[in-house]
C-alpha cells in the first residue's frame, strides 16, 4: 500500500519538473503553479496518513545511525523552496557555528519532522518571511514552562537539538494552540477559505518527537501576527567520517 500510494504522486511531481523547464504562456504558468501546490499538498497528506497508520499500529521503530545533520536541513530547505518562491516568501536557514555536522539518530524521522513543521509555515504564509534557526539547546533552556511533561536527560554522549521555525503568517489565537496537535484539527486562524486546514502534520510531528525523546510547542501573539514553532530532539554525538 505504501508503494502504491506514493509512486503515482512522485510521477506527477516529476512531470511537473519537466513541464517547468518548457516555455509556457502566463495562463499556463498559473495552471502550473496550481499543479505544484496541489501535488505537494496531496503528497503531504499521503505521507501523513501512512505515517499515522504506522504510529497507530506501533510498527514504527527508530532507525538509529550516523548521518550529516547539516545536509538534512539543507535538503529540507531545497524541498520547500519551490513553493516558497511561488508564494514570494523569503526563506532563511541559520545553522549555529557550534552545531555538530555528524550525529546519530533517525535521519528519516527527523527530516519528516522538519519538513512537516517548516512546510506548515510555508503553507500558511501568504507573504513575508520564514526563518529556520538550528542550534544546540542550552542546558537551562531544556526545562521549559510550556513543556511541563518533558523530562530531558542530558549525557556525555548525547545533546538536544533546538529547531525554531518563525513565520509572519496568519498566526493563531493562544487558546487554539493546543488544538494544533489534534488529528485533523482545522483552526480557522491557520486555514484560509481556500485551504483544507493544517492536516496531520503537527500532530504526527509531536508523536515523532516523543519517539525521539523530544518535544514541540507553539508560540503566537494572535491572529495575523505569525507564529513560532520550537522543537527539541535528542541526538547522539558521532565522529566525523574519515
Amino acid at each position: 500500500m505504501n508503494h502504491e500510494m506514493r509512486t503515482p504522486m512522485h510521477a506527477i511531481i516529476a512531470l511537473y519538473s519537466l513541464l517547468h523547464e518548457t516555455e509556457l504562456t502566463a495562463e499556463q504558468r498559473l495552471m502550473e503553479e496550481t499543479v505544484l501546490k496541489s501535488s505537494n499538498l496531496l503528497a503531504t497528506l499521503i505521507n501523513d496518513v501512512l505515517d499515522l497508520s504506522r504510529l497507530e499500529d506501533r510498527s514504527l521503530e527508530l532507525d538509529l545511525r550516523a548521518f550529516n545533520l547539516h545536509s538534512v536541513f539543507r535538503e529540507v530547505i531545497n524541498l520547500i523552496k519551490p513553493i516558497a518562491s511561488v508564494k514570494k516568501l523569503f526563506l532563511s536557514l541559520n545553522l549555529a557555528p557550534d552545531l555538530p555536522e555528524y550525529v546519530v539518530g533517525d535521519e528519516k524521522l527527523l527530516m519528516q519532522t522538519i519538513l512537516n513543521v517548516a512546510g506548515n509555515a510555508v503553507k500558511f504564509s501568504k507573504d513575508g518571511s520564514i526563518f529556520v534557526s538550528v542550534s544546540v539547546a542550552k542546558l537551562e533552556s531544556l526545562k521549559d514552562a510550556r513543556a511541563p511533561g518533558f523530562s530531558p536527560m542530558p549525557s556525555d554522549n548525547h545533546f538536544y537539538l533546538r529547531v525554531q521555525v518563525k513565520d509572519s503568517g496568519s498566526g493563531i489565537s493562544p487558546q487554539d494552540i493546543p488544538k494544533l496537535f489534534n488529528k485533523f484539527a482545522n483552526s480557522q486562524s491557520l486555514a484560509s477559505k481556500n485551504s483544507c486546514g493544517k492536516g496531520l502534520g503537527l500532530a504526527i510531528s509531536k508523536r515523532f518527537l516523543s519517539l525521539m525523546e523530544g518535544h514541540i510547542w507553539i508560540d503566537s501573539e494572535g491572529i495575523d501576527k505569525g507564529y513560532t514553532a520550537t522543537f527539541l530532539v535528542k541526538l547522539g554525538i558521532a565522529e566525523h567520517p574519515k
